[in-house]
């Protein structure tokens, strides 16, 4: 930033060029904008600040200690990316990344930037990789950016005077914020809890991935065609009678928890998705036979899932792009790109997304409530009813399992898409609003959901399945481009196994160095911290800085950070100073290398 207010153009000009250089179309929208009336006023310490309809942007003493205030506190939280509702002019969010924080500036009208970026040199800010600009107009698009940059974690610096001036939109923005942060929480838990499971998972897999096609190979190849998705919510049994003839005029999408209900109906799934990693979704597959089922998975899930073929004769498997680092680590070394799909949370929302990918129009989703319509959970064949069920008594009877389900997510009632009132709760709503913003950035694949009494969900449709029903039968057209998915299938590229082989080796290699480099991050911290601040500490924290450098140059530190909560480290370790914090993240970022390195050589060894 400059340290005085500029005059003329030029400023206006660089930025707009480097701004050009990320988007040519915010670029020209902002430049063809009328720009806010900010009133420019020097500070006391001499660097411009503003005001908007009186409301300061920042401090009018010294905005720039104001904003390196606001932006070490923020970066200390750890979080994967700090979401600036309205840059202001910039300071906080300037500091944030010359700390190294991955920042996004969220604003919600062109002429904002059309004013700031004539009052103040921000061009070093737009031009860094760790930036990233998005235009919400109306506060709308906030979501899909969201969804696409899937951070771990997001902090929220809001200006205040900045969102004052779109007050609606901020609304939207907040909300929108909110809603991720949720799900931030619920994914900090289920990390915590099943993180190293996911893992354990990839290092088994891994090889057999490696050598299996992805989904991109099927990508568009049912264009034309409408789909039924299968998911395993209650109202799935409302439609049981109507299932076989569904799926003589739909391609059919299962999730692997609606697998059993399927087949009770006599319907056959054409693919069936499992992509939850957990030894209770593998246990969906017993005792099912499907076949010719074309298997939708991802690197991670329990191996047995990838392994066993007696319940789908005849049939494939596709992979996802792995959403975990290990397997994407492993993906990006072998020039493999299988193919992304959206990961809310939820099967169903995968298996929504493959339907899109299949290109696939309507898409009718059965058994999608995200909710406890009647007091229910699940669709009376799948293994989770079937488990309470069997597993109830006198004194605990299969409703308390529902009863139970319900009261852990934080329950409230909401609108079902029949006008009634139905209980959902947090969990399920994320995934509706994942649904909600995905619909609306695919118009194209319309989407119709079959629940009466589910969760009404904005931009889906909702009917009963007379809309599908009425429509020609298709099965001999859907047939007819099974086989040439399956050819497909079979004569896609796969890696050589030997490659495969080095890159694991390459990674356990990589996995050992960062250890060792961490190992010595603790001793040389702590040595240092003996020292206290009566000894000469330059060359402890030179050596460090060196290391820090080494570490985070590697191209396997996304996978060593996957299991290490880097905020939670700093936030609980001990008071008496920096470096003991730096030797507790050290000492982490160590036992998670050594544990991934170890984990893949038991997975090599038993290959």
């Amino acid at each position: 930033m400059t340290a005085e207010t500029p005059s003329g153009n030029a400023v206006l000009d660089a930025n707009l060029s480097a701004l050009r250089s990320r988007s040519t179309t915010l670029a020209e929208l902002v430049a063809a904008a009328e720009p806010y009336p900010l009133e420019a006023v020097v500070a006391r310490s001499g660097e411009p600040t503003a005001r908007a309809a009186g409301a300061w942007l920042h401090s009018r003493y010294d905005p720039r200690a104001e904003g390196d205030r606001v932006a070490a506190e923020a970066v200390a939280g750890g979080a994967s990316i700090l979401l600036f509702l309205g840059m202001g002019l910039g300071y906080a969010a300037s500091a944030a990344v010359a700390l190294g924080a991955a920042v996004c500036v969220v604003e919600t009208d062109a002429s904002w930037l059309a004013a700031a970026l004539r009052l103040v040199d921000l061009s070093e800010l737009i031009a860094s990789p760790r930036c990233s600009i998005v235009l919400c107009p109306r506060g709308r698009g906030l979501t899909e950016y969201l969804g696409d940059a899937a951070p771990r974690s997001i902090e929220v610096i809001e200006n205040k005077a900045a969102m004052a001036a779109f007050p609606e939109a901020a609304e939207a923005l907040r909300a929108q914020a909110a809603s991720y942060r949720k799900r931030d929480e619920i994914n900090a838990a289920t990390l915590k809890r099943f993180g190293r499971l996911w893992v354990r998972n990839l290092a088994s897999n891994l090889r057999r991935a490696a050598l299996s096609p992805g989904v991109s190979a099927i990508a568009g190849g049912f264009s034309g065609l409408p789909a039924i998705v299968l998911a395993a919510g209650p109202s799935l049994d409302d439609i049981a009678e109507s299932l076989p003839a569904l799926a003589e005029r739909c391609v059919v999408v299962c999730v692997d928890t609606a697998l059993r209900s399927a087949l009770r109906y006599g319907v056959t799934p054409d693919f069936v998705v499992v992509v939850d990693p957990q030894y209770w979704n593998a246990r969906h597959l017993d005792r099912c036979l499907a076949d010719g089922a074309i298997l939708v998975s991802e690197a991670a899930v329990w191996p047995s899932v990838l392994r066993a073929e007696a319940w789908r004769p005849g049939g494939r498997t596709v992979l996802c792009s792995s959403i975990y680092p290990l397997g994407a680590y492993v993906e990006s070394r072998l020039g493999q790109a299988k193919g992304r799909l959206g990961a809310g949370g939820s099967v169903s929302t995968t298996a929504w997304d493959f339907a899109r990918t299949l290109g696939c129009s309507p898409i009718y989703m059965a058994g999608l409530d995200l909710s406890f319509p009647g007091g229910r959970t699940h669709a009376r064949a799948s293994l989770f009813e079937q488990r309470a069920l069997s597993s109830g008594d006198r004194l605990r009877p299969a409703a308390h399992a529902a009863f139970e389900a319900m009261r852990g997510g934080r329950p409230f009632t909401a609108k079902a898409n029949d006008g009634s009132e139905v209980v959902s709760d947090e969990r399920l709503s994320l995934y509706a609003s994942w649904f909600s913003g995905n619909a609306a950035m695919h118009p194209e694949a319309r989407t119709v959901n079959l629940s009466p009494r589910g969760l009404a969900i904005d931009g889906l449709a909702a009917s009963g399945p007379e809309e599908a029903l009425a429509s020609a039968p298709a099965r001999d057209r859907i047939r007819s481009r099974l086989r040439s998915a399956v050819a497909a299938i079979d004569a896609a590229t796969l890696a050589d196994p030997s490659a495969a082989e080095r890159v694991i080796d390459d990674l356990v290699a990589e996995l050992s160095r960062i250890a060792g480099l961490a190992e010595r991050a603790v001793a040389i911290a702590r040595g240092a911290a003996r020292l206290g601040s009566g000894g000469d500490l330059a060359p402890a924290l030179a050596e460090l800085s060196a290391l820090d450098e080494a570490v985070l140059g590697s191209d396997a530190k996304a996978v060593v950070g996957f299991i290490v909560d880097a905020a939670a480290v700093v936030k609980a370790g001990p008071a008496s100073g920096s470096l003991e914090r730096t030797a507790e993240l050290y000492g982490a970022i160590a036992e998670s290398a050594r544990w991934h390195a170890e984990r893949l050589s038991v997975a090599s060894a038993a290959k």
